[in-house]
């Protein structure tokens, strides 16, 4: 077990987030190019995104599409983090997404199954290798598929997975809430700020 208190973020970190069910509609037409990602991942987006309710109409920054609680706790330490380019959003419909890449509206929970093997974790260590990052910290539920989905990927690098131990009444409100805490106190490099259960796991 890392210690909380050495959670800060540092240079060369990649931050990874989870995406909400509660999504806003709207946004501008869409862009022009695709996004640079491995084309297998791009190609199972096309197969899943019609399946999932999409309105591909308007776009928005997938940091802005969602609104759950843990967007809607962690205040301006994610545009912040999202301006800094070492944000990744994990998705149901998008498979892993860049905070500031443009994404449709869609209902789709994330399920591995959906995703060849393989598929998901080679686009994270896409987005390791393209930002040369040296260390990874995943700020999401240790019970949802997101967490599985970290602990699958071959870390070849420090990765370190965030989440909380909770296990009382509302904790799908209070579990993405308190990740939301933990991920702006080390945006902020102010560990001491961390929200009471926050536990960090290493997974490489």
């Amino acid at each position: 077990m890392r210690l909380v208190e050495d959670l800060v973020d540092e240079p060369g970190t990649l931050l990874i987030i989870g995406p909400s069910k509660a999504k806003v509609t709207g946004g501008s037409p869409r862009p022009a190019a695709r996004a640079d990602w491995p084309e297998e991942l791009l190609r199972v987006r096309e197969e899943l995104l019609p399946r999932s309710a999409v309105d591909d109409r308007t776009w928005l920054p997938a940091w802005q599409r969602y609104n759950g609680h843990f967007y809607r706790n962690v205040g301006d330490a994610l545009p912040d983090a999202a301006a800094s380019g070492r944000l990744l959003i994990l998705s149901g419909g998008y498979g892993v997404a860049r905070a500031d890449e443009p994404i449709a509206y869609y209902d789709r929970k994330l399920r591995l199954r959906d995703w060849p093997p393989g598929t998901l974790e080679a686009a994270i260590r896409y987005e390791v290798d393209r930002l040369g990052a040296r260390r990874v910290l995943g700020f999401v539920s240790s019970s949802a598929d997101y967490a599985k989905l970290l602990r699958r990927v071959p870390w070849e690098v420090e990765a370190t997975l965030v989440t909380i131990d909770f296990h009382e009444g509302g904790a799908q409100v209070e579990v993405p809430k308190r990740l939301a805490h933990a991920f702006a106190a080390v945006w902020r490099r102010e560990p001491g700020r961390m929200p009471p259960g926050v536990v960090a796991v290493p997974l490489a």
